[in-house]
């Protein structure tokens, strides 16, 4: 009678804690090998239940039983309790996600039903969400049936799909496009979405059928998945940005970041696609491709390109040189990726029809996009680029700090999702960050290689914080003048 007493009290402890599991699940986009990548105790977890469930059998005793289950789900308890301590993103609660909660909580209660089952309950709530989304059927079912049904939009519209892919940019030059092209009937997916279901989102909520342009982006984190994308949604013209080692937990190797993004030059065959020169990837993609293509650089003559780039506190001028002419312009964007992306959307809007006098002057009124080197003028001057970061994108956020008098700070969690070459990525990160006056490095993560980094180049200003609320505290010691710069923002489900 006292096993089924302790048996129910587990079941009790492990539901209350399984929406912090889902929370997790939740942050890594449902994804089972991000999501088990997360939690570091896999083997600790699996040998602690082999113990225990090995103790349990050989001596039968029903004290050790009891109290053996009820310690190993107070452990488990505890540390449920920590794996979700100080996420800045609350856990939304979907149907999707009731759905997945009730199932798990049938998976984690159903041990207890027999004699042992309580240590195999505790067992099962980490691995509850993923059995659960394997066994949601219905939401797989709703899915397909959600792109099926923006697929067959997009069949019944007019519209011309512009395709965006790349490492970094892509946000940005479908911004920047899509203010080029303000005399057609145009539309851009917001934000960053650029998944199947948030591209079928955007679709099947917006009127497109008597659109000129639907400018798309395209994200990826698995060889296939632009191809995917493009089969779904269709490409009649493409931008691919640049190739940087991102997502590299997924990819293994730019290798395949690179062979990834090409698939959107493969999928358009011999329609136009434009490429950026200045990055070694896509200059290869570039000489690949069959058909009508586009090369720009801010470097050296292409088919477009720049001359007498100057970039200083107040944003960049330069000259555009076409086919046509030059054509000089300016704008408050900075940053010599801005300038690429700039280049970019200048080629497919001249591409498509666009008077090159109205190019400059949409270029001329751009404005930020939020979190991508996004100066806020106060005090002091803040660069923010905490949205996303890469090796290429800080080189290009640093070239700009540099511009500015006061003294230059630098506050960054690293860069994050690289694999094996974290540390390596981090470490070269650590040694351009030297540059600076002072760097603030934020939470574990990333704290050694970065620290290794600067102390490889005699660097001895080095602050560190738990979290950016902590950081604020160095914030608040700067000077009128001085410039912070905000590298990356690391997310809720990394320490």
């Amino acid at each position: 009678m006292l096993v089924w007493f302790a048996n129910l009290i587990i079941v009790f402890f492990n539901l209350a804690f399984v929406e912090k599991y889902l929370h997790i699940f939740q942050l890594k986009d449902y994804n089972a090998k991000r999501y088990l990548s997360h939690f570091r105790i896999k083997i600790l977890h699996f040998s602690i239940f082999l113990l225990v469930f090995s103790l349990q059998m050989a001596l039968k005793s029903n004290i050790l039983l009891i109290v053996s289950n009820l310690v190993v789900c107070l452990l488990n308890a505890i540390y449920s309790a920590e794996i979700i301590k100080g996420n800045k993103t609350p856990l939304v609660k979907t149907k999707k996600l009731n759905r997945l909660m009730w199932i798990s909580s049938i998976i984690i209660a159903l041990p207890c039903l027999f004699f042992r089952g309580g240590i195999v309950s505790t067992f099962v709530l980490l691995y509850s969400p993923i059995i659960a989304n394997l066994l949601n059927f219905y939401d797989k079912i709703q899915n397909k049936k959600f792109i099926e049904t923006a697929k067959k939009k997009l069949e019944n519209s007019k519209a011309k799909i512009i395709a965006i892919t790349g490492s970094n940019g892509k946000t940005s030059v479908k911004n920047i496009l899509c203010s080029m092209l303000n005399d057609h009937h145009v539309l851009a997916s917001p934000k960053s979405y650029n998944t199947p279901l948030g591209l079928s989102k955007f679709i099947n909520e917006n009127e497109i059928e008597n659109l000129d342009f639907i400018i798309l982006e395209y994200g990826a984190r698995h060889i296939g998945d632009i191809r995917k994308l493009c089969k779904t949604f269709g490409a009649d013209y493409g931008i691919i940005t640049t190739v940087a080692p991102q997502h590299l937990e997924s990819f293994k190797n730019i290798n395949n970041v690179a062979k990834t993004k090409a698939e959107l030059a493969e999928f358009l065959g011999l329609k136009t696609c434009v490429f950026n020169l200045d990055n070694i990837h896509t200059y290869k993609m570039w000489c690949d491709k069959p058909g009508e293509k586009i090369g720009v650089s801010i470097y050296s003559p292409a088919q477009m390109f720049i001359t007498n780039l100057q970039i200083n506190e107040r944003g960049m001028n330069f000259k555009i040189n076409t086919q046509n002419g030059e054509f000089r312009t300016k704008t408050k964007l900075l940053g010599r990726h801005n300038a690429t992306n700039i280049l970019l959307a200048t080629a497919m809007a001249l591409k498509l029809g666009v008077d090159i006098k109205q190019i400059v002057k949409s270029i001329s009124k751009l404005d930020y996009t939020p979190h991508r080197l996004q100066l806020i003028s106060g005090k002091i001057n803040i660069l923010d680029d905490s949205y996303n970061c890469s090796i290429l994108s800080a080189t290009e956020a640093l070239f700009v700090l540099k511009n500015f008098k006061g003294k230059k700070v630098v506050a960054t969690p690293g860069i994050i999702e690289c694999g094996e070459m974290e540390f390596e990525i981090n470490f070269k990160l650590g040694e351009m960050l030297a540059e600076c006056d002072e760097v603030i490095i934020i939470g574990q993560k990333n704290k050694r290689a970065i620290t290794r980094g600067l102390q490889s180049k005699n660097f001895k200003k080095i602050l560190y914080a738990d979290t950016l609320d902590n950081a604020k505290y160095f914030f608040k010691k700067l000077n009128e003048g001085d410039t912070l710069l905000l590298l990356n923002d690391l997310p809720d489900d990394y320490k």
